[in-house]
């Protein structure tokens, strides 16, 4: 049985794979088609459409053609209506041949030959080289020529050597030498101009040296170094400098000088000030070590930890094995002035009061108030119907847009609607008037 859509399929620019349009074998069997419908028609072995009121063959008919002539191109059709074969050709003027070519002006025509052509140099005599003479190309002052194949001069510049020569001097003070300050060249790279410079060594000084300074003792000291009129200044830092923090405590790996007890004992308390400190267990029981009501115990602290160990109350609250009691200040006198950390809250079960809450199923929802939890059952499907002659139908549902739709005549075959979803509504749609009623069938999903 095929499926029935009731609407248009937009695939989106998508391809349709090894599809097979509707075979018929003749119009009869086809019947009346609608603008556009196709079947192929397995007598003929054509594939027809539905145009224009009939079925005509896609591709058919005759054809028609006329030909015309363009600039230089003869156009002749010595075929048939309904076979037509075309041949195209040149109407040029002259003769085509190996040695013509075809002109801008449509006629074929010869290459013309040279006589003669000029040579000529920078200087010397201008030279006439007509048709079959040789022109040589020769080289000159350290230059040389090659030719070769594929009609190829190659020029040469011959190799130069140049020949160094070293000598040694050693100059006294105050004597002189001639040295190469500068080199000249011309844009091919060759030597132009060397400027010569004599260089006069200058007269020896003999500077006197003086050192200065304490070298022994403590605290700073300095070593000055004089020369000439320059002078140099050296510094030690005295190793029994010490730096000092805040808190009393030395500050750098070398001090020597150490903290008294009370300064480490100081710098202890204002690092660890506000910690957890574990005291010990509590028994709730018997209010021992005394916490409340009011504590006995002196001087706890913030940040005094205790454990329960046996249950009771604490500051009137109910406390059990495991929790844990944290001081917020020093000296608390209430319980707004600790912490109680719960340890023995397990997960609620059928004997068991404890941690739980209860979950929405499958058309279930659970709302709570004041504690107390509300489970009731959802409906999870509706139905509406598109009515006979009708062109849509609506339903109106409250489980969100996330639904699943399906459309189905009055014989209980599923049918193709256009289909529309918002959270409260869903529409479907035919493109066509149904002679019989179509349920809309809208469940939830989830």
């Amino acid at each position: 049985m095929a499926i029935n859509f009731l609407n248009s399929v937009n695939l989106n620019q998508n391809e349709l794979i090894k599809a097979r349009i509707e075979n018929q074998p003749n119009n009869t069997a086809a019947g009346t088609g609608v603008e556009g419908q196709l079947y192929y028609d397995t007598t003929l072995d054509v594939l027809k459409v539905w145009a224009n009121g009939s079925w005509v063959e896609v591709g058919g008919g005759v054809i028609s053609l006329t030909t015309n002539n363009s600039t230089f191109i003869n156009l002749a059709n010595v075929g048939t209506a309904a076979n037509p074969s075309l041949t195209a050709s040149l109407n040029a003027t002259g003769t085509p041949s190996s040695s013509t070519f075809l002109r801008g002006d449509n006629t074929w025509s010869t290459i013309a030959q040279y006589t003669s052509w000029s040579l000529a140099g920078d200087t010397g005599t201008t030279q006439t080289v007509s048709s079959g003479d040789t022109v040589s190309i020769v080289g000159g002052t350290a230059i040389s020529t090659v030719a070769s194949a594929t009609d190829t001069i190659t020029i040469n510049h011959a190799s130069i050597t140049r020949t160094d020569t070293t000598s040694t001097a050693s100059p006294a003070f105050g004597a002189t030498f001639t040295a190469v300050d500068s080199v000249s060249s011309n844009a091919q790279g060759h030597i132009t101009a060397l400027n010569l410079k004599t260089v006069t060594l200058p007269t020896p000084v003999n500077p006197t040296i003086t050192l200065t300074g304490d070298v022994t003792g403590s605290g700073t000291t300095s070593i000055a170094t004089t020369i000439a009129s320059g002078a140099v200044e050296f510094s030690m830092v005295d190793p029994a400098a010490v730096i000092t923090s805040s808190e009393g405590i030395p500050g750098n790996d070398n001090d020597v000088t150490l903290p008294t007890s009370a300064a480490v004992k100081a710098y202890v308390d204002a690092s660890v000030a506000g910690g957890l400190i574990y005291q010990g267990g509590y028994n709730a029981a018997t209010n021992t070590p005394n916490l409340d009501t009011p504590p006995t115990i002196a001087g706890i602290k913030k940040g005094w930890t205790y454990t329960v160990t046996a249950d009771g109350t604490f500051f009137t609250e109910q406390v059990r094995v495991g929790d844990v009691l944290i001081a917020e200040i020093d000296a608390p006198t209430t319980l707004a002035d600790w912490t109680t950390v719960q340890n023995n809250i397990d997960l609620a079960s059928l004997t068991q009061v404890g941690i739980g809450n209860v979950n929405a199923g499958t058309g279930i929802s659970v709302s709570y108030s004041n504690g107390t939890a509300t489970v009731s059952a959802n409906a999870t499907s509706t139905t509406g119907t598109i009515a006979a002659g009708s062109l849509s139908g609506t339903v109106n549902h409250t489980f969100g847009i996330n639904t699943m739709v399906q459309t189905i005549d009055s014989t209980g075959e599923t049918v193709f609607c256009d289909v529309s979803r918002t959270s409260t509504t869903v529409v479907a749609t035919v493109s066509a008037v149904q002679a019989n009623p179509i349920t809309i069938l809208v469940q939830k999903i989830g």
